[in-house]
């Protein structure tokens, strides 16, 4: 029987993003397990049939998924800090408030984490997370070593920073916000001060 004219007006288009949102928001609120085609579909209101206009498969969908994470919270927070003119001290004070920057910064922690636990038992999301955190201590690596730090010294405190990074974002609610700042300037003080002999 064909669509009445109203209800065909009324069918609902999605993007990639849209479906790769409601796989994220399943993968936080659940598990990747829960992340299933059908799944998806239910929650979107939606045929199975138009994810795979998107799609060629599940896995298709995990791996843009993982793209997109390593592009938006990776690859363009770098390009951000390349494109402008900083003093590495500057870089270093924007590093370490990232953790810090609102719903925003408790939504990429929760996805962060989520992707993690992941990464635990699949190769697909481990090799991503691993790549994620190579791009991550390089580029703090080379800051540190912009400052005059020896490569060693260097590698030690882009571990420090990013650790930091980590911790805060999984402690979020730890602390409030007058706590998380003097842990802030604590940990920059740490990173900028020579090592005593």
């Amino acid at each position: 029987m064909p669509e009445s004219p109203r209800r065909a007006k009324t069918k609902k288009i999605l993007s990639p993003d849209d479906w790769i949102d409601a796989a994220t928001d399943l993968l936080i609120s659940k598990s990747i397990d829960a992340v299933r085609v059908e799944s998806l579909a239910r929650e979107l209101g939606i045929t199975v049939g138009s994810f795979y206009y998107h799609f060629k498969d599940r896995n298709d969908l995990l791996s843009k998924l993982l793209k997109r994470w390593h592009e938006r919270t990776t690859t363009q927070v770098l390009r951000t800090f390349e494109g402008r003119v900083f003093s590495a001290e500057e870089v270093l004070d924007e590093v370490l408030a990232l953790p810090f920057h609102g719903l925003t910064a408790r939504r990429a922690a929760m996805i962060e984490f989520a992707i993690r636990a992941w990464s635990r038992r699949d190769d697909m999301a481990r090799q991503a997370v691993r790549e994620v955190d190579q791009q991550r201590l390089t580029y703090y690596t080379q800051g540190f070593l912009d400052m005059g730090f020896g490569k060693t010294e260097a590698n030690n405190r882009a571990f420090t920073l990013y650790s930091f990074q980590l911790a805060q974002s999984l402690l979020w609610d730890l602390n409030d916000d007058k706590a998380r700042k003097k842990q802030l300037n604590f940990t920059k003080e740490l990173l900028l001060a020579p090592r005593q002999k």
